[in-house]
């Protein structure tokens, strides 16, 4: 049985509102039920003192349902038992908890192309928050060059203008070697209740750029920006068929939280996700516009552009969906009616022959042996005729 099943075993007494002890009830907006959740994890985390296991659970499914704009409606109107069968591959889980084994699993699946969510650590947020991990600065315009253990955290600081702001800031990590990692913003005071986590990015591979890397960014520019995830393998099993692929590549195309952000010192976190290997990274902070030689700037014109295309594209993807499964449905019944007629034709052609075969005379009867030799009668000869015909041999002697 799943963590899943196990937290929702008694459905009667599952109410996910009242378990993220959201007030509002069904009218709680995603900022409360994401507030909350931090919240009680933190609280009934198995590596607390005084937490709670079996509550723990309940919270993290109670989050994962009311989560997801469709599951959260699937909720509303069936109830858990609508909602309770959740697929492994789309669950996040704590690699430091699972031990060697099912890590090492977990890594060769990864290496097959199948994305294998992961969390961070309560215990790495709780010892960021109890200000137990040194923060390194970083000054605006500055790139590192740093890497950090798989289940560790990497803490930076930086200081923003008012005209930092203005300008637009981008918080950049980049991995050259494909390496996996979160990179975390954290909020608060570290003096007064510690940091919290406020946003999280999860790195994403670029395969189609040469040699291959992964990034994660904030992008506080003022401007919508998007995240992007390839879609599953567990999803693309479930379709009808392959060629509907297309119209769910973008199924996973979602805007990013924050666009903006104020003046000020933030805190920053690079946490590595590797199943085995430390993650090396480039940790940057830049204004949009800073010019980095050759006349070259660094703005993010094209990026919101052609994002700016693919939401066009998704939504006219929705719309195309339903005019193929149509103009689908009319072909294959197309199909079924060319191999219908085409086996009638053939039919029609073998019987019009059959009918002309038939359209003709019975056949004659044999009643003789006359008859049986076609109406033909051997000749005669008359023996009386040759009684006095004489031959001479002109060979013989005279």
């Amino acid at each position: 049985m799943s963590e899943t099943t196990n937290a929702t075993a008694d459905a009667s007494d599952f109410d996910a509102y009242a378990i993220l002890e959201l007030e509002q009830g069904k009218l709680a907006d995603a900022d409360a039920i994401k507030s909350n959740y931090r919240r009680l994890a933190l609280k009934y985390h198995p590596d607390k003192n005084g937490g709670d296991a079996t509550q723990f659970k309940r919270v993290a499914v109670a989050y994962k349902i009311l989560s997801d704009p469709t599951k959260r409606e699937e909720y509303d109107k069936n109830g858990v038992d609508g909602v309770d069968k959740v697929d492994i591959l789309d669950t996040e889980i704590d690699i430091s908890e699972v031990g060697f084994a099912n890590t090492l699993v977990a890594s060769m699946i990864s290496s097959l192309g199948v994305n294998i969510k992961t969390a961070v650590p309560m215990k790495v947020l709780e010892s960021v928050r109890s200000g137990k991990v040194a923060i390194a600065r970083v000054d605006v315009g500055c790139k590192l060059s740093e890497s950090v253990k798989k289940g560790e955290i990497r803490m930076f600081r930086c200081a923003l203008s008012e005209d930092d702001v203005r300008r637009g800031v981008v918080v950049s990590v980049t991995s050259p070697v494909g390496d996996k990692f979160k990179l975390l913003k954290f909020d608060g005071d570290r003096e007064v209740g510690g940091l919290e986590l406020s946003l999280q990015e999860v790195s994403a591979k670029f395969d189609s750029v040469k040699p291959k890397r992964s990034h994660a960014g904030f992008y506080f520019t003022g401007a919508q920006s998007f995240n992007y995830e390839p879609l599953s393998a567990v999803k693309m099993s479930k379709l009808e068929s392959r060629d509907l692929a297309v119209f769910h590549a973008l199924d996973n195309w979602t805007p990013r939280e924050c666009v903006s952000t104020h003046a000020g010192e933030h805190f920053f976190g690079v946490y590595g996700d590797n199943f085995f290997e430390k993650c090396k990274f480039e940790f940057e902070v830049f204004t949009v516009g800073t010019e980095v030689g050759e006349g070259k700037t660094l703005d993010t014109d094209d990026i919101h552009a052609i994002e700016g295309r693919l939401s066009r594209k998704k939504d006219e993807l929705m719309k195309f969906e339903k005019e193929y499964l149509a103009a689908k449905v009319a072909f294959e019944k197309a199909v079924l009616r060319h191999q219908h007629e085409n086996e009638e034709v053939k039919a029609l052609i073998a019987a019009r022959e059959a009918a002309y075969c038939a359209l003709t005379l019975p056949s004659v009867v044999k009643e003789s042996e006359e008859s049986a030799m076609g109406g033909f009668t051997m000749p005669t000869i008359d023996a009386n005729a040759f009684k006095n015909f004489s031959f001479a041999n002109p060979f013989a002697k005279k």
